[in-house]
């Protein structure tokens, strides 16, 4: 995890940077993504979004449960990127 004097603002254009270069770097996923890209469009399984919330836990300290490893709750990586957000307010994480 990172410490909050070089942690990025958790807002949804900095959430969606982190969801796209995550995936990007899995091997059998298109590096050329969008917030309107479903998960089933390109493929997502469990284990991407997996890799995704853990990133996203690293990155700025917000746990997930295992309820949201479950793709198909999800209509788009805008949307993960929405309820990912969400997840940080709900933490008490400071957005910007």
């Amino acid at each position: 995890m990172t410490n909050g004097a070089d942690a990025q603002p958790i807002d949804r254009e900095h959430v969606m940077k982190l969801i796209t270069t995550v995936l990007a770097e899995r091997p059998h996923l298109p590096d050329q993504l969008s917030e309107t890209t479903t998960l089933d469009e390109i493929g997502m399984d469990s284990l991407d979004l997996i890799v995704v919330l853990s990133r996203f836990e690293e990155k700025w300290g917000v746990p997930y449960s295992g309820e949201e490893t479950d793709g198909t709750a999800f209509d788009n990586l805008g949307h993960l990127a929405d309820t990912l957000v969400a997840r940080a307010r709900t933490a008490g994480r400071e957005l910007r």
